[in-house]
């Protein structure tokens, strides 16, 4: 049997009306190499460290995506690498891509040791992204710190306000979900600048540094389905712990966190909910703000201030079943499209051409490929 990861040919897998649509990509990585992050580091002890044989990544895993791939870690890079703008418009020529929402995919960043390494190479990764891709005009996601809210904070008032940075970029994990009120400063200043939290999931937390992940030894578990268990769970703490009456105008995006959860959560929540809402007064948001209940039913949070990325889409191969769960999944509202270009992974916007459930219904259509990113974005 061949290999699972090949380039995909764009004139095979990409139909023509693509190309005739606004496409706006969620998740696309950019991947500077660690000697093009050197120059922004600023403190010599944090460059000293990330200079040593082993680098930034000294932590060995117990599980291993590569493994399964004759490609090993390259399975990373399947589409190419890209480093600069004309690598990230090269790749959106070939899928029909016409804006690419760019981040520097610091992806291994949290599970680090060393908040100081960590720290310094999240802001040479912002310093870097703005000198090449900001400044180039490109809308950017920027990262900041879930591990340092007050290094997050920095990093928003250093370049919060710059034109072109769109959307601010961290992770999510089952560990601290981000619902306490520690992020609050974090929200309160995300609301201001008008950008939307996009959440993405990280080496970190998968499930291979907890006890039940131990057993967890196929991409299938970890990935497949992990990281939709720890969205959910993200959600749920967001949504009951009041952050969206708190900040009704924040939104919060999961990247590569599924999205066919949408009609469990939004069903069981408001059933649980309804049988007993008692406990939310004393949760700490809603105790503080003298409030019994959340303002709305916890789906119509889901409806309103959380949105999750397509990819992989993972589409029912029979039209009438993707349409019902398109429907349940709220997806006219709550779905953005994304690549997750150059992984192996890549989902180009094929099927918004090729099943019915999106031929015949063009509004969803263009809601998921670009409106509904327009709505949140600081374009």
């Amino acid at each position: 049997m061949g290999s699972s990861i090949q380039r995909l040919d764009s004139t095979a897998e990409v139909p023509e009306e693509v190309y005739e649509t606004e496409v706006i990509d969620f998740d696309f990585h950019v991947n500077p190499l660690e000697e093009e992050l050197e120059p922004y580091i600023e403190d010599e002890r944090a460059l000293d460290r990330l200079t040593t044989e082993f680098g930034m990544w000294p932590i060995p895993d117990k599980w291993d995506a590569a493994f399964a791939i004759s490609e090993g870690n390259e399975g990373l890079f399947t589409q190419g690498r890209a480093e600069y703008p004309e690598d990230v418009w090269e790749a959106c020529e070939k899928f029909g891509i016409d804006t690419p929402i760019v981040n520097a995919a610091l992806n291994m960043l949290p599970q680090q040791h060393h908040p100081v390494l960590k720290n310094a190479v999240l802001k040479a990764g912002n310093s870097y992204m703005l000198d090449n891709f900001v400044d180039e005009g490109i809308p950017t996601a920027l990262s900041i710190a879930k591990w340092d809210v007050d290094h997050a904070l920095d990093e928003l008032d250093r370049w919060g306000d710059e034109d072109d940075v769109v959307a601010v970029y961290s992770w999510f994990d089952p560990r601290r979900p981000w619902g306490v009120e520690e992020f609050d400063p974090v929200f309160e200043k995300l609301e201001s600048l008008g950008l939307p939290l996009l959440l993405h999931g990280s080496l970190a937390f998968w499930p291979q540094h907890s006890y039940v992940g131990d057993e967890m030894i196929t991409w299938t578990e970890v990935l497949g389905l992990d990281w939709p268990f720890h969205g959910m769970v993200n959600t749920a703490n967001l949504i009951m712990r009041g952050v969206f009456d708190r900040y009704p105008d924040l939104n919060v995006v999961f990247q590569e966190a599924g999205h066919w959860w949408i009609p469990f959560m939004r069903y069981r929540m408001d059933e649980f909910y309804e049988m007993h809402p008692e406990d939310v007064k004393i949760t700490p948001r809603k105790f503080e703000d003298g409030e019994r209940y959340l303002n709305r039913a916890p789906s119509e949070y889901l409806r309103d201030n959380i949105y999750v990325c397509t990819q992989p889409m993972a589409l029912p191969r029979r039209a009438g079943e993707a349409e019902q769960m398109l429907n349940l999944s709220m997806a006219r509202d709550t779905f953005l499209y994304s690549s997750d270009w150059p992984h192996q992974t890549l989902d180009p916007p094929t099927w918004f051409f090729t099943s019915r459930a999106f031929r015949e219904d063009e509004e969803l259509r263009d809601n998921i490929l670009h409106q509904n990113a327009k709505d949140i974005l600081r374009l």
